[in-house]
């Protein structure tokens, strides 16, 4: 895709989160129109659980930085382990929901991602369900953002979707759009890409970064840690 077009897609992307805020939490929970049956849920649900343990043995402490921070669903987790949480999102009804859901306790950025500068740099830098939404084209410009929040000694944690069930809702020839629909009926394409876990330590590598990536045993979600390259 062309900057053009990547500028148009990402203020689409902006627009449907604005839109999907009241309903986000609904998807991670499985709730209302996304309930799934017993035996769906009951593998979803074990998921959820391998990835938030994968969290909590990682131990994000110290100074953290949340990008895309969403409606806080992440953010109470840091909280247990960090000194001091800085979260970042595009979206001011996002944030709000975040601010509700940790009852103030992290510092609260309303900022693009493309856009912003760390103002300090963090022991941890954390983004769930985020990197899938970053552009190819913008692919080596975050890495680099995320590099000049870190202290020199600093580690990432990300989680995400694995390819399992959301591929179906890829639109483009390039692999990195979806058209996603809210209850009411409208759509939005936006950015999506699902990695391999060897691709992403692969392309992770070429831009400077160290990680290992896993999948969950069920296959809905990916995570991966790991420290700039020395």
């Amino acid at each position: 895709m062309d900057e053009a077009t990547v500028d148009r897609l990402l203020a689409e992307q902006r627009r449907y989160y604005r839109e999907r805020a009241p309903e986000y939490d609904d998807w991670w929970f499985r709730r209302a129109g996304y309930v799934l049956d017993t035996e769906t849920a009951a593998r979803w649900f074990a998921d959820v659980r391998e990835v938030e343990a994968a969290l909590e043995a990682f131990g994000p402490r110290g100074d953290v930085l949340e990008l895309a921070a969403g409606t806080g669903i992440w953010t109470r987790h840091l909280l247990r382990h960090a000194d001091r949480v800085t979260a970042v999102d595009a979206v001011a009804d996002v944030l709000d929901l975040n601010r509700a859901r940790t009852s103030g306790a992290a510092d609260y950025v309303l900022a693009d991602v493309f856009d912003w500068e760390p103002p300090r740099e963090f022991d941890v830098c954390f983004f769930g369900f985020w990197h899938s939404h970053v552009p190819r084209r913008r692919f080596e410009a975050f890495w680099q953002l995320v590099g000049r929040a870190l202290k020199p000694e600093g580690r990432v944690f990300l989680v995400d979707s694995a390819r399992l069930g959301d591929a179906r809702h890829l639109v483009s020839s390039t692999g990195e759009v979806a058209r996603r629909r809210l209850s009411d009926g409208r759509e939005f394409d936006i950015v999506k890409r699902f990695w391999e876990p060897s691709e992403l330590e692969r392309e992770a590598a070429a831009v400077g970064w160290r990680l290992s990536v896993r999948t969950t045993a069920n296959g809905h979600f990916i995570s991966a840690s790991g420290t700039k390259a020395r």
